[in-house]
C-alpha cells in the first residue's frame, strides 16, 4: 500500500471516528459506539474507503499498547489495597468465573475448538466499567457506595483477565502443556507480574526524577515510553503478551509524583487523540456481519440460524446474565448493600469493552493460525461490544429514575 493511500485511510477513520463518536457521546453513550459504526460505514461492509492491511494492523496493535497503558495508569494498587479490596476480588472472581464458563459452554457446544472457546471465555471476564462511570458521573452519582465498588471491581477485573491472558498466551504458544508444566508455567507469570510491581516502581520513579533533575518534564514522557516499550517487550519475550506488559508499566507509573501532572495527561492526548479512535475503528473495519449471515447454518426444528448469529445471541445473553446474577448474588452474600444498589452494581458489570476487543484482537492476529474461526468470533465479539455498550446506559438510567 502505498504511502497516499495510508494517509488517505487515516484521514477518513479518524475524522469520521471523531464526528461519529462526539455525536453518541451526546447522546449518553461511549463514543467507542460510534468509532466502531465510523468502522462498519468505511470498511467492507459499506462504502469500502477502508480495507484490512499490514500497516493498519500494525498502527492497531501500537494503538493497544498505548491503550493498555493508559488503563494501568489509572490503575492505583495502594489505594485498591486500603478500599475494598477484599469485597472487589470477590465480586470479581465470582463475575469473572461465572462469566468465564458460561461462555466458553455456549462456544464448545455450538461446535469451536476448545481453546478458540476459551480465549472467548478469557475475553468476557473483564467488564468496561467505564461505561458505568460515565453514566453514574452524569447523574451525579461519584462518592456513593455503588461508584466506589465499581471503581475497585474494574481494577481487580483489568487485574484477573490479564493474568488469565498472560497464561493462556503462554500456554498456547508454548504448544500445549501437561498440568505440571501448567502450574510452572502460572507461577512465571505470576512471577513476572510480582517482579514489575514490586522492582518496577522503584527503578521507574529513579529513572523519571534523574530525569527531571537532568532535563526537562517534557523529557518525563520520553522515559515513560521507554518504560512502556521495554516492559512489554519483557512480556512478550517470556510469552505473557506485550499488552501484559504494557499494562504493568503504567501500574508502576501510577503512583508516580509526576503521573497525574506530566505523564498521564500527556499521554492520555496522544491516546484517545489518535491511537484509541483509530483501534475501535478498525474494529469496526473488521467486522464482517455478511460472514456471520454465511455461516454454517444450525438446524433447529423448523428454523435454520446462522451459527455465527446464533453464538452472538447465546453469548451476548449469558454474558450480560452472568455479570449481573454473580455480582448481585456476591454482593448479597457479603453483605452491607441495600438491594437497589445490588441492582445497579449488576447492571454497571454488564458491558464488555476494551479488554474484549483487545483480547480477540490478539487472538485473529497473533494466535489465529493455531486459533481455527477466530475471525468471524472477533465479529460476534465486537458486536457484543456495541450492543452491550448500547444497553447498559439506557438500563442503569432507568434503574436510578425508578427510585
Amino acid at each position: 500500500m502505498s504511502v497516499a493511500n495510508i494517509l488517505f485511510e487515516l484521514l477518513l477513520m479518524l475524522l469520521l471516528g471523531k464526528i461519529l463518536g462526539d455525536i453518541v457521546k451526546r447522546m449518553g453513550f461511549s463514543p467507542l459506539i460510534g468509532q466502531i459504526v465510523a468502522g462498519i460505514i468505511l470498511g467492507p461492509m459499506a462504502l469500502r474507503l477502508v480495507g484490512l492491511s499490514w500497516e493498519l494492523d500494525e498502527l492497531s496493535n501500537l494503538g493497544v499498547l498505548f491503550m493498555m497503558f493508559l488503563m494501568g495508569l489509572s490503575v492505583d494498587f495502594e489505594k485498591l489495597m486500603r478500599e475494598s479490596v477484599y469485597k472487589a476480588s470477590f465480586i470479581s472472581l465470582c463475575g469473572g468465573l461465572l462469566t468465564f464458563l458460561s461462555a466458553m459452554t455456549i462456544t464448545v457446544l455450538l461446535g469451536f475448538e476448545l481453546n478458540t472457546a476459551i480465549l472467548v471465555g478469557i475475553s468476557f471476564i473483564s467488564t468496561s466499567t467505564a461505561i458505568g462511570f460515565m453514566v453514574l458521573n452524569e447523574l451525579g452519582d461519584n462518592y456513593s457506595k455503588v461508584y466506589k465498588t465499581i471503581m475497585a471491581v474494574g481494577t481487580t477485573d483489568d487485574i484477573f483477565a490479564m493474568l488469565a491472558f498472560a497464561l493462556f498466551n503462554s500456554y498456547m504458544i508454548g504448544g500445549g502443556i501437561d498440568v505440571k508444566s501448567a502450574f510452572v508455567l502460572f507461577l512465571c507469570a505470576l512471577g513476572f507480574i510480582i517482579f514489575v510491581l514490586w522492582f518496577g516502581r522503584s527503578i521507574s520513579e529513579r529513572l523519571i526524577s534523574w530525569t527531571v533533575k537532568s532535563s526537562s518534564e517534557i523529557s518525563v514522557i520520553t522515559v515513560a515510553l521507554i518504560i512502556m516499550f521495554m516492559v512489554a517487550y519483557l512480556g512478550e519475550n517470556i510469552k505473557v503478551a506485550a499488552v501484559t506488559g504494557a499494562f504493568l508499566a503504567g501500574t508502576i507509573l501510577a503512583r508516580s509524583p509526576f503521573s497525574y501532572k506530566i505523564i498521564t495527561p500527556k499521554i492520555e492526548a496522544i491516546s484517545e487523540g489518535f491511537f484509541i479512535p483509530l483501534f475501535f475503528v478498525y474494529t469496526g473495519v473488521r467486522i464482517n456481519i455478511d460472514q456471520m449471515f454465511k455461516s454454517t447454518p444450525l438446524n433447529l426444528y423448523a428454523v435454520s440460524i446462522p451459527i455465527d448469529v446464533f453464538l452472538f445471541l447465546g453469548l451476548i445473553m449469558a454474558v450480560m446474565a452472568s455479570k449481573y446474577v454473580s455480582t448481585f448474588g456476591a454482593a448479597l452474600l457479603m453483605g452491607g448493600y441495600r438491594r437497589d444498589e445490588m441492582h445497579k452494581m449488576g447492571l454497571a458489570m454488564t458491558p464488555m469493552g476494551e479488554y474484549t476487543l483487545v483480547i480477540g484482537l490478539i487472538g485473529v492476529t497473533t494466535l489465529g493460525a493455531i486459533l481455527p474461526g477466530m475471525e468471524s468470533v472477533y465479529s460476534v465479539l465486537a458486536l457484543i461490544v456495541l450492543f452491550t455498550s448500547i444497553l447498559t446506559p439506557i438500563m442503569l438510567k432507568k434503574a436510578y429514575e425508578s427510585q
